[in-house]
């Protein structure tokens, strides 16, 4: 059954999936304190390094959360710096972060965030495959200039 499925659409599958699995997993805790705002960050614990082409493709789940009883206005620089993110090693060591387009808007990018409600945005963080070896790394992302970070593990597939 799975024989005549393209490659391409069970690897897509199986990031849908998982990005709903961090998702629930996620909502289940409440890491934000009443009356604040907070970014949560989910990301698989284990992601496989052997992938096809040049990137590794980690799924991030960003969850913005407005836990006060008003609306926050959020801005950016930018459109390019609504989402920006960082990796190092557990000691903090550089390994890579996001390159901004050289086209990017200078205009600033605004929004908001309605009062006890949640904005949750899924991005695909590309790892440069020739950076990285098997182990544990961190990622430290700013999503409208909140920020948040999760640890994850990359492991050889079989």
């Amino acid at each position: 059954m799975f024989a005549r499925i393209p490659n391409y659409v069970l690897t897509t599958g199986a990031i849908v999936a998982v990005i709903v699995l961090v998702g629930l997993y996620d909502n289940q805790r409440a890491p934000v304190a009443d009356g604040k705002v907070g970014l949560v960050v989910g990301v698989p614990a284990n992601q496989l390094i052997t992938q096809s082409g040049d990137d590794i493709v980690l799924p991030v789940v960003l969850r913005l959360v407005n836990r006060s009883e008003n609306e926050e206005a959020l801005e950016a620089e930018n459109k390019c710096k609504i989402f920006r993110f960082v990796v190092t090693t557990p000691k903090n060591e550089f390994i890579q972060a996001k390159r901004f387009a050289d086209d990017c808007p200078p205009n600033a990018a605004y929004g908001n965030i309605a009062a006890n409600s949640v904005i949750e945005q899924i991005e695909v963080v590309p790892l440069d495959t020739s950076r990285y070896a098997e182990g544990d790394y961190k990622l430290r992302v700013k999503f409208w200039n909140y920020e948040g970070e999760a640890e994850f593990t990359l492991v050889a597939g079989d």
